[in-house]
């Protein structure tokens, strides 16, 4: 039995060493060990606490054009795409435009995380960890590093007619190619397939799409005709006011940075 014991807490600090040492050679996040396998031979999940930077979608996700019918990648969408974000309940496909880009960058790599969902067939998401999304029958959406294994969302049926709920079976670490944060009127957009909000950071999806309200309008009759690497000056503004009235007036529900992974 102490033999056993021993054994345990010589692979668990091997483990904390290891994770340590892969993540902060390769990655902003650092990770250890929160569950581990029935038998305790590996790590089953990992808690992380990120740096909180949002980078929102990677170059390689893909949105649907309504034009073509086809996928595009994010970094082939321009400012006046119609793109899919939402499929009503007869079946309607909803397109809206592209008002602009939050921020947008081809190059380097951030980090994402990549959602595995299964719904007679697999398919997966990659988003930052602070980013929105919605959870199947739920209203609310929260934040993608706070999904868990089994949490539903919703996503695109097979055939394409209808919203349905896929599982998640994996939560992966990843760093990938560029960042896209895309604006629509409605603030939703469909993302690889899976319905998710316009915003992040903030967890009130109506508060950010009530703040946001006014730079709509400004896109929509000035016009957005470049990408800028960095977040606009209006959005600065707005998670500025945001974090002074959390930390001295009352709680708006900022990301926290905390997320849970399977593996990287």
């Amino acid at each position: 039995m102490i033999e056993v014991f021993l054994v345990k807490i010589i692979f668990f600090c091997y483990l904390f060493q290891a994770v340590a040492a892969d993540v902060g050679d390769s990655y902003d996040t650092t990770c250890v060990c929160a569950e581990t396998s029935p038998n305790g031979a590996f790590c089953s999940a990992f808690k992380c606490q990120s740096n909180q930077v949002t980078h929102c979608f990677s170059s390689n996700s893909t949105v649907e054009i309504k034009s073509t019918k086809e996928y595009k990648s994010m970094n082939e969408l321009k400012i006046g795409d119609e793109i899919l974000v939402n499929i009503n309940k007869d079946g309607q496909r909803i397109y809206e435009p592209i008002y602009s880009f939050i921020h947008a960058n081809s190059n380097g790599t951030y980090e994402y995380l990549k959602i595995s969902i299964e719904n007679n067939s697999q398919r997966s998401l990659i988003i930052s960890s602070n980013h929105l999304i919605y959870r199947y029958n739920e209203i609310n959406p929260i934040f993608a590093g706070h999904l868990k294994i089994g949490d539903q969302l919703q996503i695109i049926s097979k055939d394409g007619s209808s919203i349905q709920a896929g599982s998640i079976i994996n939560i992966k670490l990843i760093k990938s190619q560029g960042y896209y944060a895309p604006l629509t009127p409605c603030g939703k957009l469909i993302v690889d397939g899976i319905i998710v909000s316009n915003y992040a950071t903030v967890a009130n999806h109506q508060l950010a799409h009530l703040a946001m309200q006014p730079y709509r309008w400004w896109v929509q009759w000035i016009g957005s005709s470049s990408y800028s690497e960095s977040i606009h000056f209006y959005c600065q503004c707005l998670y500025f006011i945001v974090e002074y009235i959390n930390k001295w007036f009352f709680p708006i529900g900022l990301y926290d940075g905390v997320l849970t992974i399977t593996n990287f």
